[in-house]
């Protein structure tokens, strides 16, 4: 089987925010920062990497992308100033209008609870939103994360 590689995922991000994916030369500071990597299946690095590579799926269907939690930890420490929050947006955005499901049911129930909190209330209405997902989750049943 061979690999095809592709730039069209890099210059699509590009377009979309303004990010050069091919600055990144794989320091792993931004990966080695992140307060979340351990629940992720690609590491900020990898994400990275599999973009300069055009592996456009691997990254679309990846948990990564839905667990980030935008902290800006890994924009931060990169030496050449690559927002990989502003990427994540963009994956995240591409994901959702190739109607890739979430990889983790509880985002997409998060996002629900805390817009209508907005919506309602002008504001994040936490008590709101905590009993939203929970009464949720309760009545789905267990989530399975991993």
């Amino acid at each position: 089987m061979a690999t095809i590689l592709s730039t069209d995922l890099a210059e699509t991000i590009r377009k979309e925010c303004g990010e050069n994916v091919f600055l990144c030369y794989q320091c792993q500071k931004c990966s080695s920062g992140c307060p979340v990597v351990e629940h992720f299946d690609l590491a900020p690095n990898q994400v990275m990497r599999a973009i300069q590579f055009g592996q456009k799926e691997m990254v679309l269907n990846s948990k990564t992308i839905w667990l980030c939690a935008m902290c800006e930890t890994c924009a931060t420490r990169c030496p050449h100033d690559i927002n990989i929050t502003k990427i994540m947006d963009v994956l995240k955005i591409m994901a959702k209008s190739e109607e890739i499901e979430c990889k983790v049911p509880s985002v997409p129930l998060f996002y629900q609870a805390a817009m209508r909190g907005i919506k309602w209330f002008g504001r994040m209405y936490e008590a709101g939103l905590m009993g939203k997902i929970y009464l949720q989750q309760t009545m789905s049943g267990p989530l399975n994360y991993r």
